[in-house]
């Protein structure tokens, strides 16, 4: 290749990472026809927690946009899709972008009003669903690699009510979980079943300083049964409730790897958050906190003057190494875990 086209080529590169750069900055609404009310919410100052941590963060502006279904799935306007955070709004079976983007975590029969997920079982009744993942338009075939990660977030239900139920608890916090809308019925039963409890956590700093870069909560996850009954194999006791509460740390989307998976909004991601489990009393939580204390790899240590377990975020298939520490500390009848720098640990445990 001559010097004149490899200078061409390396110009029309930059011009395409220069226009998808452009488009890393913009929080994308998506709506249609039935809750287009819905979204109009998402496009006021207030929208939630996650969007306002996605602005200060770096990894969104403040400009947002409604754009029909349709008009997304549009061959034309992948890259507007691909390179922008989406917010899916609809009734499971209503709207044909939902439709496309919806995953395999939970299943919704929307002319039986049946919900399904592994850790709540089958449940039936007017019921909403939050869940936040990757963008999948930015991580298919037709993006071979980029610069930055962009997410989804699917606000769903087996009816409108559902939707509106999920829509509140998004705007309160909520990232992925499963929200009642008045009474609902178990279908079918199982060791794998825990009914939704949309109880907030209990408060944490909107904002804490990690290193040179500052973390912004941004919602949290209610984990499922499978997580509870973890407990139950490490120290043969069940918490009340859990919390994973997230925080975004300023270029925490600055690349499509592993880190940015661990760091990201997903349900089971881990990295840059506050576990916390609440007990029935303090033996059950110290009972906890000393059976994590036996594990292998345990380091214990000190940390504002409460004793701590510490472990390396874990390796394995998909991570070829790991993206730092997990720091167990018992505060009465609550265990916390926080997978965050050090640095944080003094303002979170105030």
């Amino acid at each position: 290749m001559s010097l004149k086209n490899r200078v061409c080529s390396v110009l029309i590169l930059l011009a395409v990472c220069c226009v998808a750069a452009g488009e890393q900055k913009n929080v994308l609404v998506v709506c249609c026809p039935e809750t287009a009310e819905f979204s109009g919410m998402l496009m006021k100052p207030d929208a939630g927690m996650l969007f306002t941590a996605l602005e200060k963060s770096g990894a969104a502006s403040g400009k947002r946009e409604m754009v029909s279904s349709a008009e997304l799935l549009k061959k034309e306007a992948f890259d507007k899709a691909a390179y922008n955070h989406l917010v899916v709004i609809g009734r499971k079976g209503g709207d044909p972008l939902l439709e496309k983007c919806w995953g395999h975590q939970a299943a919704i029969d929307p002319e039986t009003k049946t919900f399904y997920r592994l850790g709540y079982g089958t449940l039936r009744g007017d019921i909403g669903y939050v869940e936040c993942d990757w963008n999948p338009f930015l991580y298919s075939s037709k993006v071979r690699t980029n610069t930055f990660t962009t997410v989804i977030v699917k606000i769903s239900g087996t009816s409108v009510a559902g939707v509106r139920a999920a829509l509140e608890a998004f705007r309160k916090g909520l990232l992925n979980g499963v929200v009642p809308a008045g009474k609902m019925e178990r279908v079918k039963k199982s060791i794998l079943d825990r009914d939704p409890d949309s109880t907030p956590p209990p408060r944490l700093p909107r904002e804490v300083r990690v290193g040179d870069r500052n973390a912004y909560l941004c919602g949290w996850t209610q984990p499922s049964e499978e997580e509870y009954r973890a407990f139950l194999d490490i120290a043969g006791v069940i918490p009340r409730r859990i919390w994973r509460v997230k925080y975004l740390v300023e270029g925490a989307l600055e690349d499509v790897s592993a880190r940015a998976w661990v760091n990201g909004l997903h349900r089971l991601a881990y990295g840059n958050s506050v576990m916390i489990a609440e007990f029935g009393n303090v033996s059950d939580a110290e009972k906890t906190f000393q059976a994590l204390a036996r594990i292998r790899g345990a380091k214990l240590g000190k940390r504002e003057g409460f004793d701590s377990v510490t472990f390396d975020q874990p390796r394995d298939e998909a991570f070829d190494k790991s993206y730092g520490k997990i720091c167990y500390l018992r505060k009465g009848a609550f265990l916390y875990a926080v997978s965050l720098p050090e640095s944080a640990i003094p303002a979170l445990l105030k």
